[in-house]
């Protein structure tokens, strides 16, 4: 009798993006829930105990919207998971034996994720709150000043979100490089140039002025859209500079 020679399986091996970006991402997710938990119950909260009488009213007979008052702080908020999570997992990343160019892609690909789904929430929460003024006769909202029309206005406000978001989370993994890189101290100092560029960030957020929401953001403020996008990518261009001689 012969043996049959049984073929040996061979392992399928994800990829070391992969692999990470799994990680990071339910981190991520675990606490973005949490947080926009808690957006969601103060909105709920300030919405009824105000109820859109007056408070805040505008000259066009609109009020500001409470969820959109939310932006400010999912922006640090993304910013500052952006700095905890990818230092938490570098020295694990590292010492496993995964390559440096690896954990960079899966930082990028997970901020690009992250910015989506808080910018999909943000949106979300915008039309809820825009139908449910409109259901119980409220003044209408005004989200950054500019009248919003719930569904309508949903996928244009997302596009605005997601290059705000994208940019914050960017930023913080700057600044986590600069923390492994150069301690507590230095770390902290390098947190002068990093942050004031979030604040032109922050300009597409502000009163345009316009009675619609992101063609004005796409015309006649066409510069600080790629003011942003240029941002975001020196950003990234840092990151990816400062990973190269990373050591565990």
């Amino acid at each position: 009798m012969t043996a049959v020679d049984t073929p040996r399986r061979i392992p399928v091996r994800r990829s070391q993006t992969r692999r990470a970006a799994w990680w990071l991402i339910y981190s991520h997710l675990y606490m973005a829930a949490w947080f926009w938990g808690v957006i969601l119950l103060l909105s709920l909260v300030t919405t009824f105990v105000f109820r859109g009488d007056g408070l805040g009213l505008r000259g066009d007979g609109t009020i500001s919207s409470v969820v959109s008052m939310g932006v400010q702080a999912a922006l640090w908020f993304s910013f500052a998971m952006a700095i905890a999570l990818s230092l938490r997992q570098l020295s694990a990343h590292l010492a496993a034996g995964l390559t440096r160019r690896s954990f960079v892609r899966a930082n990028f690909l997970v901020s690009v994720v992250m910015a989506a789904v808080y910018a999909l929430v943000m949106a979300v929460l915008l039309v809820v709150e825009s139908a449910v003024v409109s259901a119980v006769g409220w003044a209408p909202r005004a989200v950054d000043g500019v009248p919003f029309d719930g569904v309508a206005d949903a996928p244009r406000a997302f596009l605005v979100y997601l290059l705000v978001f994208a940019t914050a989370a960017v930023a913080g993994l700057v600044v986590g490089m600069a923390y492994h890189r150069l301690g507590g101290l230095w770390g902290t100092v390098m947190l002068l140039p990093a942050i004031p560029p979030l604040f032109v960030v922050m300009m597409l957020l502000v009163d345009r002025g316009s009675s619609s929401w992101l063609p004005s953001a796409l015309d006649s403020d066409a510069l600080r859209m790629l003011l942003t996008a240029a941002i975001a990518v020196v950003y990234a261009v840092v990151y990816q500079a400062s990973m190269r001689r990373v050591t565990v």
